[in-house]
């Protein structure tokens, strides 16, 4: 007969851990919260910082956040475009020359220092403390609603609900490039990217269209199961025609759907979709690569991943932060954190090696990793 194995009481800290282990994995996870994740190949949050109406915020819906070089933190929100400088956010809004107070996506022109800002309304350019706007009735715009904006080299490109638009800041001439003279089976464009020679367009309902602006070709990538609910054909190609959100950094290109996620490198497809794979929702809004891991907006929280390992951020039934860290091959590690996100709806993200801002529909959040290790010294070394 089989006997129940007895432990005496701990009489150190590491017996009480390999204690919890055997009994209550989750507890022993929580035990060991300072060392969790060391093996993450990118930054980790340890923590949130939040910032609502109480905090000097205009509106609670944010729908883009962006730090410039300058260090000045840019954020967008259903009521104005606010900077937020030694700590404060100040506000641009219709009455400083600000087109439409509702601002969906930021970019920097990084050579002059100018913040673009595209809106329910237009697009406008922040030089200098002033605004210039366009419009489509007084300039080249494609259309009023102005989805995602880019800066690729001397030339802005937006992306909006009648076409792509590419504006030469030095000769103020447009292009437009939509269904009438482009590969686009339809105009609604949800976001832009430059990429090295190219600019990829992401279409709502006609996947990726990749532009060569030197030769002026176009090739189209769309999902060749031609299903709009279901990826029935995994790692075949873009995961859906329904491009919500597309971007690109060192070689790969990442795009967003509202039925999983997938990325394309040399050539190479790879798809996600929820409960097949460690991504939280197919509902995918936003994207942001760095060092190519990418940091996912979705309708429930945030997954980041270079592929391999996988990171999820979630707020729990009672408001509480949850973190779940996906290793290839292991168990989950899940862990309740002290703070949460704002809210779980992210509509934007902004990474750095430094920070993580992400723009919800309830508040500006702000992640702060976790330390790095510091290097052993040689004393250390030699004990």
């Amino acid at each position: 007969m089989k006997t129940k194995p007895t432990f005496k009481c701990p009489a150190n800290a590491s017996l009480a851990v390999l204690a919890l282990t055997l009994f209550d994995p989750s507890r022993a996870v929580a035990a060991t919260d300072a060392t969790a994740g060391k093996d993450i190949p990118f930054p980790i949050i340890e923590r949130f910082e939040n910032f609502g109406k109480e905090e000097g915020m205009p509106a609670d819906k944010v729908h883009s956040v962006l730090k410039t070089t300058d260090g000045k933190l840019w954020v967008g929100t259903w009521n104005g475009l606010l900077v937020r400088e030694e700590g404060t956010f100040r506000r641009f809004g219709p009455e400083d020359g600000l087109s439409h107070k509702m601002v969906l996506c930021l970019v920097e022109d990084t050579k002059t220092g100018d913040l673009w800002a595209g809106t329910m309304r237009g697009l406008n350019r922040v030089s200098g403390g002033r605004i210039t706007s366009y419009l489509q009735t007084d300039s080249g715009l494609p259309n009023n609603v102005v989805y995602g904006v880019d800066m690729i080299d001397d030339t802005v490109c937006v992306a909006t609900a009648a076409g792509a638009g590419a504006l030469d800041t030095k000769t103020g001439a447009w292009k437009i490039y939509d269904h009438n003279n482009s590969v686009m089976h339809e105009p609604w464009c949800y976001a832009i990217k430059g990429a090295k020679d190219f600019v990829y367009i992401g279409v709502w309902g006609g996947g990726i269209i990749e532009h060569d602006p030197k030769s002026g070709s176009f090739k189209e990538y769309r999902d060749p199961d031609r299903d709009f609910h279901y990826d029935l054909v995994p790692d075949d190609g873009p995961i859906n025609d329904i491009t919500s959100w597309l971007t690109w950094e060192d070689g790969i290109l990442w795009q967003g759907t509202y039925f999983g996620m997938s990325r394309y490198e040399g050539g190479t497809w790879k798809t996600w979709v929820e409960t097949k794979s460690p991504l939280v929702s197919n509902f995918v809004q936003f994207v942001w690569p760095h060092r190519r891991v990418a940091w996912i907006g979705m309708d429930k929280g945030v997954s980041v991943t270079d592929g391999n390992y996988w990171v999820n951020y979630l707020v729990g039934e009672k408001g509480e932060g949850l973190i779940e860290i996906h290793r290839p091959s292991q168990p989950v590690e899940k862990r309740t954190m002290t703070t949460a996100l704002a809210n779980s709806f992210v509509l934007g993200i902004y990474v750095d090696d430094e920070e993580a801002w992400i723009a919800t529909s309830k508040g500006l959040s702000r992640g702060i990793f976790t330390p790095k290790p510091k290097p052993a010294t040689v004393a250390e070394v030699n004990k």
